[in-house]
This record gives C-alpha cells, sequence and structure tokens, in this order.
C-alpha cells in the first residue's frame, strides 16, 4: 500500500508539473510576436447600381485573396492584428427589360491594410475588428446584351485610389501553426469618385481564409 501511495502521489505530481509548464509555454506563446501567410475566397458584391431612374442591387462574386498577417501582443487577452491583402472585390448584375436582357460584371482588385484589434477569448478562438484601408490596383467592367458583350472598360480614372472600410470577425486556431479566419468586410467610401449618381457602389461581402502561422 506504501508503495501504490508513494506511485499515486509521484502520478499526481507529475501530472501537476506538466499541466504548469503547459500553461507556462502557452502564456509565453501569447507573449511573442507572430507572423504568417494566408489565402482563400471572397464571396462580394458592389451595393446598388442606379440606371433608368432606379436602384438595382447587385449579386455577389467570388474572388481571390492572399497576404501576410501579423499578431502582437498588447496585455491581457488582446492583440494588434494588422495586415496587408491582395482581395478581389467587385459585382454582377443581370436584368431583363423591355423583352431584352442587360448583364454588368465587374472585377476590381486591391490592396487592402486592416488594423485590426482582437480579443482571444479562449486560446484558440479570437474575436476582430477595426477599419482598413484599400487601395485600387485595377479594374475591368463588361457588358452584355442578350448574352453578347457590347462592351468592356478597364479605365481607372473615375475609380476611387483608395477607400475607408471596416471588418469584422473570427479567427480560430486549428494547431498553433494553423488557422481559419472568417469575416464581414465593407467600405464606408463608394467606389466611383467622379459618378454622383452611383453613390450606392460600395463593396462589402464576406471572406473565407487558411492561414500558417510562423
Amino acid at each position: 500500500m506504501k508503495k501504490l501511495f508513494i506511485i499515486g502521489l509521484g502520478l499526481a505530481l507529475s501530472s501537476a508539473a506538466f499541466h504548469v509548464a503547459a500553461q507556462t509555454t502557452q502564456s509565453a506563446a501569447n507573449d511573442k510576436m507572430r507572423f504568417g501567410i494566408k489565402a482563400g475566397a471572397n464571396l462580394m458584391k458592389m451595393g446598388k447600381l442606379q440606371f433608368a431612374g432606379q436602384d438595382h442591387a447587385t449579386d455577389y462574386k467570388v474572388g481571390f485573396q492572399a497576404g501576410v498577417y501579423g499578431d502582437l501582443p498588447m496585455g491581457g487577452n488582446f492583440a494588434f492584428l494588422p495586415e496587408i491583402t491582395f482581395t478581389q472585390k467587385g459585382g454582377k448584375l443581370k436584368e431583363t427589360v423591355a423583352g431584352n436582357t442587360g448583364e454588368f460584371d465587374s472585377k476590381v482588385s486591391y490592396i487592402d491594410a486592416p488594423m485590426l484589434i482582437g480579443y482571444k477569448a479562449t486560446p484558440e478562438l479570437t474575436v476582430f475588428a477595426g477599419p482598413q484601408v484599400s487601395f485600387l490596383i485595377d479594374q475591368t467592367t463588361t457588358f452584355k446584351v442578350n448574352g453578347e458583350e457590347t462592351g468592356s472598360n478597364s479605365d481607372k480614372d473615375n475609380w476611387s485610389k483608395s477607400i475607408a472600410g471596416g471588418a469584422v470577425g473570427l479567427n480560430y486556431s486549428i494547431t498553433p501553426n494553423i488557422n481559419i479566419n472568417g469575416r464581414y468586410n465593407m467600405d464606408f467610401q463608394k467606389a466611383l469618385k467622379d459618378k454622383a449618381e452611383q453613390d450606392k457602389i460600395k463593396n462589402s461581402g464576406f471572406a473565407l481564409s487558411l492561414g500558417y502561422t510562423f
């Protein structure tokens, strides 16, 4: 019995020491600056397109995103989460008027720079929100009537070169290095700078990405 008691006590002390060491390691990891890369898909739309005296809501368009991010501890459970991301946005619209079907399809590429504040609700789950600035790279817009292309435009002159917006979402760490990130993005400013009649064209939508933290 005495031997069993000693063995049991030893196992209990070993388990407690392992638990404390694991917590210390996790705490140290949370206090370190970390950086990573990510890639994923967007589901974006452009708000409302105005023509013929009416507003027409654009449909969602699938795009690609890829970038880098940082995880910088701020104390407690808070962290500063800056990013630089290449993001494909845009939208599409299909309407039938007087027997003719018109189609609008726009793909717009930006460099997004979100400046997010995250709260680590658990060691794995982080809730975040913050502002972002989007910088225009290029755009291509095509027009079709009854399925036939009638024109395209890649001119950037009438597009805003930078747009203020915001993002809110969740980040879940599958492992200490691999994470999945979901968010909702929205622009606070219109996408076209000189088109007063198109002041309801604003990018918004969802993004899902897989990241690797070094």
